[in-house]
C-alpha cells in the first residue's frame, strides 16, 4: 500500500491531537508516566516537523541550513 506524504502528515497531526487530549487523563490516572507522555509527544511533533519540511521541499520551497 502506497501512502502519500500529505496523508502521513494528516495522520501524525491526528495522532498528536488524540494524544494531547488523552495523555492528561492517563497521567492523572497513573496509566502513563508524565515524562514518557512528554517524550512521546515531542517525538511525534519532531516527526511532523520533518515531514512538513520534506513536504515543503517538494513544492519548491527549501529550508535554509544556516539562517
Amino acid at each position: 500500500m502506497k501512502v502519500a506524504l500529505q496523508d502521513a502528515v494528516k495522520e501524525i497531526r491526528r495522532e498528536i491531537q488524540l494524544r494531547e487530549r488523552l495523555y492528561p487523563q492517563w497521567v492523572a490516572s497513573g496509566k502513563l508516566n508524565k515524562a514518557t507522555a512528554e517524550r512521546q509527544l515531542a517525538r511525534l511533533k519532531f516527526a511532523l516537523e520533518l515531514l512538513e519540511g520534506k513536504q515543503a521541499g517538494q513544492h519548491g520551497h527549501q529550508q535554509e541550513l544556516f539562517e
